[in-house]
């Protein structure tokens, strides 16, 4: 019994360092300076928003985002933060019932491409020969045609409109350059040593996409699935801006923007809400992944370019004053 409550507390102390670790990456990685920080908190906010109204299931709206009244294009009062619509319905319990439907099929997209891509890349990249050549060629026709037109031809097809065929649609066309991007890496990988040690000793594929692999791609996978977050809000608002897929009346971005824009000199503020909100979104989700990529690849890092190339000559002349005046240049004898 003691064995067990130790190995119990052995592993509990070692899942409390990892959560330390990895938060203490997080940090370092989110807040690497002011821009992604904006980035980091703005894009939490829209996720914390957007979780409480799917726990609550809508309790945290002023109103009942699908209730009528006789209220209608009203202008932004107390009573209504941001007006109604032609059907009397509060915009702003509108636009938080709108952002789990947009993120969480963002973030959907986003996941299940990523784990297809993986699979993909590591296997076409790791393989090689002629599946390699197959999957790439398979993955140069998705990329012939505008992922859009895509998306729009398949979620027009998928019947009845429903959200989760938005996102089978979207998936469908989305993870090519996932592939492309961890088939470069794998390649990339494959010439260290340590891999060749790895092939003598017969290691299993799992084990070598596990410990070799994917701990070295993951930075690459990570920064462009956090920039590619935005890109995806804004495929599912194009969708429900041209009223594909969307089931009617239900609450998305894009759809409650191409409702007013009929009427749109009439009432603009009907749009406007739903248009920053998308904004601030894709604004906020491309600074967070900048972040990561800033302080995952310091060569690349625009600030500090920005000082070496225009504050340079004032740095060298500063740390020149700090200088002992009795230093003695090297290699000069002193008299």
């Amino acid at each position: 019994m003691r064995v067990l409550i130790n190995l119990i507390s052995v592993s509990a102390m070692k899942t409390k360092s990892r959560l330390r670790q990895y938060l203490s990456n997080f940090r370092r990685l989110a807040f690497s300076n002011r821009v992604s920080s904006f980035g980091t908190i703005t894009a939490l906010a829209f996720l914390a928003l957007a979780f409480a109204f799917y726990i609550t299931r809508g309790a945290i709206a002023p109103y009942n985002p699908s209730h009528v009244t006789f209220d209608t294009n009203a202008k932004p009062s107390l009573t209504h933060f941001f007006g109604t619509d032609a059907d009397g319905r509060d915009i702003f319990s509108r636009v938080l019932a709108a952002l789990p439907v947009d993120l969480g099929i963002s973030l959907f997209v986003v996941l299940l491409s990523v784990v297809i891509g993986t699979l993909v890349g590591m296997t076409a990249g790791y393989v090689g020969g002629f599946l390699d050549e197959a999957i790439m060629r398979i993955s140069d026709l998705f990329l012939a045609f505008p992922v859009i037109l895509m998306a729009l031809l398949i979620a027009d097809t998928l019947y009845p409109p429903s959200l989760f065929n938005v996102a089978i649609s979207l998936t469908f066309v989305w993870w090519p350059p996932y592939a492309r991007l961890i088939r470069g890496g794998v390649l990339a990988i494959k010439s260290e040593d340590y891999m060749a040690v790895s092939k003598t000793l017969n290691s299993s594929f799992l084990y070598v996409m596990r410990k070799g692999i994917i701990p070295n791609i993951l930075p690459a996978i990570l920064v462009y699935a956090s920039i590619d977050i935005g890109t995806a809000l804004i495929s599912v608002s194009s969708l429900g801006f041209l009223n594909v897929g969307i089931p009617p009346n239900t609450p998305e971005l894009g759809n409650m923007v191409a409702s007013i824009m009929i009427n749109v000199y009439s009432y603009p503020w009907e749009a406007l809400l739903p248009s920053v909100v998308v904004l601030l979104i894709v604004l906020s989700f491309s600074l967070f992944g900048d972040g990561i990529r800033e302080a995952m690849d310091v060569k690349v890092r625009p600030h500090i370019v920005f000082k070496s190339r225009f504050l340079g000559e004032g740095l060298r002349k500063k740390q020149e004053r700090k200088k002992p005046a009795d230093e003695v240049p090297t290699g000069v004898d002193s008299q």
